[in-house]
């Protein structure tokens, strides 16, 4: 396959983070061994951040590596993602600004290495740590790659987890609205049945809800299935005595909300 023809389907497959079975750890050591594979290196740390922690992955050409020793980040990958911008070294063997970093990369035989952030405008979501054996600076090319498969993951990444605080503000808004309607229903069922009106009603369930430490929503379940807990709301009907039996459905026949 040409080398363009190799850059369009990487790049494909890092936009593809909308699926069902998506998982960021995956992504992430998927973006190491991609990068290995498409660039003239010898291994790849992706760092990523979030809201539930930091997440990262190494790749050499043969195999992902993070389980067996790993390159602590606090060195290029952390400095690419706070800057924002490129930053690296040409010869790790006589670096002194990471040392924790650099002392892991030599001892796995990198002698440099150069990290781009992940960043989309403003937005930074990680970073990618490019390392290979040979000291000496990258070739503009695959700089260039390397930040262009940074920008796409972090696009990438950014589109899931909007799609992500989407889909949970909605499941959100859904529970609201469930629980909104089952409340306003056993109002209207337990006035009926007392005879009493609605805002009366709601204090009785409120007042259970706090004594029995439940919700509201709960012991607004229980008038609405006509359970024996909520039995004695009811207890006292209406002026003249009466009481009946009514249910969700009466409810609904009827028209009251």
């Amino acid at each position: 396959m040409a080398a363009d023809q190799r850059l369009a389907t990487v790049l494909a497959g890092l936009a593809d983070t909308l699926r069902p079975d998506f998982d960021e750890r995956t992504y992430a050591e998927d973006l190491a061994c991609r990068a290995v594979g498409i660039l003239e290196i010898d291994a790849a740390l992706v760092l990523l951040t979030g809201e539930h922690g930091r997440i990262s992955a190494t790749a050499e050409r043969t195999h992902v590596v993070g389980g067996r020793r790993a390159i602590a980040i606090e060195g290029p990958p952390e400095e690419a993602l706070r800057r924002g911008e490129a930053v690296g070294s040409p010869d790790l063997r006589s670096e002194t600004r990471w040392p924790r970093f650099t002392l892991g990369a030599v001892d796995d035989g990198f002698a440099a290495a150069h990290a781009v952030p992940l960043r989309l405008r403003e937005q930074r979501v990680g970073s990618l740590t490019l390392l290979w054996h040979g000291a000496g600076l990258l070739d503009e090319r695959t700089c260039v790659i390397g930040q262009a498969l940074a920008d796409t993951a972090a696009a990438a990444l950014m589109a899931r987890r909007s799609l992500g605080a989407a889909q949970t503000l909605a499941g959100q808004l859904q529970t609201a609205l469930e629980t909104r309607i089952t409340i306003e229903q056993a109002k209207g069922i337990l006035a009926a049945r007392r005879g009493s009106n609605v805002d009366s009603a709601f204090e009785m369930i409120r007042s259970m809800a706090r004594r029995h430490r439940r919700r509201i929503a709960d012991v607004a379940r229980d008038v609405i299935d006509d359970a024996s807990a909520v039995a004695h709301l009811a207890a006292h009907g209406d002026p003249a005595g009466r009481t009946r039996s009514f249910t969700a459905r009466d409810e609904v026949s009827s028209g009251e909300c």
